[in-house]
């Protein structure tokens, strides 16, 4: 099957406890707030414990909708007047991988139904996580990691602009 929930499924008997999705078109730097996401999921408990981005924008984005840290949903396409009520400090909470979950989350990812696009979504799977009262919680990156979805050319190009002006700068000859 096509789709993030199949291609993480057939990972399944390699897994042996937590683990984190990082999605390939994702681009994070720097990468430091990983060990803080990793120790907030385990110090909360958490089944499911998703990186938020808050941006400016929220076209095109999966936008999550927050309570105290508690995912309550993750509204794709919703109308306007829904998306100002998620606002988190005027800013659009999106979803932006990292995820983090517990094993058992298999069993939610498994059950995850193809979606009209013919594909298994991972947020289709953390949507039956949520209906079934699992600990499904946000994870605020902060402010000084530079995110892109690098599969979005505009997105790519400034991805690499900040590559070599922040990263390559680093490297000693």
């Amino acid at each position: 099957g096509k789709g993030t929930a199949k291609a993480i499924e057939v990972a399944e008997p390699w897994i042996s406890d937590n683990f984190m999705v990082i999605y390939g078109d994702s681009f994070f730097h720097p990468t430091h707030f990983f060990l803080d996401m990793i120790r907030f999921h385990q110090e909360e408990a958490a089944y499911v414990t998703m990186g938020i981005y808050l941006m400016s924008e929220h076209k095109d984005y999966g936008i999550v909708k927050l309570k105290n840290n508690e995912v309550e949903d993750i509204l794709e396409k919703a109308s306007e007047d829904r998306l100002k009520e998620v606002k988190v400090d005027g800013m659009y909470p999106v979803n932006s991988g990292p995820i983090l979950f517990s094993k058992s989350a298999f069993d939610y990812i498994k059950k995850t139904k193809i979606s009209p696009a013919g594909e298994y979504w991972l947020t289709d799977s953390i949507r039956l996580m949520i209906e079934d009262g699992k600990k499904v919680l946000g994870f605020i990156i902060p402010r000084d990691v530079f995110w892109r979805d690098i599969g979005r050319m505009e997105q790519r190009i400034e991805a690499e602009w900040y590559y070599l002006q922040h990263i390559n700068k680093m490297k000693k000859p």
